[in-house]
């Protein structure tokens, strides 16, 4: 049996606007606020995404939320698997829908994202901090905002549903703090993320940043992900990379 202790949500804090959800927890981190702290916001002035990318929402429509992490260094790898796969579970639960992951971090219905995932993380005197920013397509008409309406979706449109922000909150907070207790007692969640990877299989172009700050490419077939979860990409020559961090692009579709 694992801990079922409560960490994940003991503490959840509301604002209407900031800039950053992101920002404001690393802040609280350093000042040495506990784990499982969770911020949430109406609208964010400078919400942000994998690749620098802005994450654009409706004001009061959307799930906008960080979440505070303080693992050890064994488990804090995994945090990213656990909040895909709970987002996951949740999309699929509420929207009688199937719902996948493209590698590493993003959920997605029939090819177009619903929720996002970024993580950033922290050495300070408190110890490891990691800082996990959750964007959940909820209320937002994403179709209208995408051309073609492949891009983007939200809960909404695929259930035709308005949900209630708050009670779905909870809900997910629920569900990853399970997946988490799961994690620190020893257990994974690689076997129930990788079962969700809609990249394996595929064919791919991995993009990515060298130390050197020189850009690179792979492409090949994403075969398999490992206990670490990156993503093992063979290419051409029969060669398999193990790709930890990048831009993933499914041949298939161009997303």
């Amino acid at each position: 049996m694992f801990n079922s202790k409560t960490v994940i949500g003991t503490e959840i804090r509301h604002t209407a606007t900031t800039g950053s959800t992101m920002d404001d927890v690393a802040r609280l981190a350093s000042d040495g606020a506990p784990e499982g702290l969770v911020l949430s916001a109406d609208t964010q002035t400078s919400g942000r995404g994998r690749h620098e990318r802005s994450w654009e929402s409706e004001p009061g429509e959307d799930v906008l939320a960080s979440v505070l992490f303080r693992p050890r260094a064994a488990v804090a790898g995994e945090i990213n698997m656990l909040l895909a796969l709970a987002i996951a579970e949740l999309v699929e639960d509420q929207c009688d829908v199937r719902s996948s992951i493209k590698w590493p971090n993003d959920v997605r219905v029939d090819g177009a994202k619903v929720a996002g995932i970024l993580l950033e993380s922290a050495q300070d005197a408190n110890g490891l901090s990691v800082v996990a920013g959750i964007g959940l397509n909820v209320n937002s008409l994403m179709r209208k905002r995408s051309p073609g309406g492949t891009q983007a979706v939200s809960m909404r449109e695929l259930s035709d549903t308005t949900f209630d922000r708050d009670v779905l909150l909870v809900d997910l907070l629920g569900r990853i703090d399970t997946l988490y207790a799961q994690v620190r007692a020893g257990g994974t969640v690689v076997p129930a993320w990788r079962d969700r990877l809609e990249t394996l299989g595929q064919e791919v172009e991995v993009t990515f940043t060298s130390g050197s700050g020189a850009a690179n490419a792979i492409s090949g077939v994403a075969e398999d992900v490992d206990a670490s979860g990156r993503l093992i990409v063979r290419d051409e020559n029969g060669r398999a990379w193990p790709v930890a961090a990048g831009e993933v692009t499914l041949r298939r579709d161009g997303s």
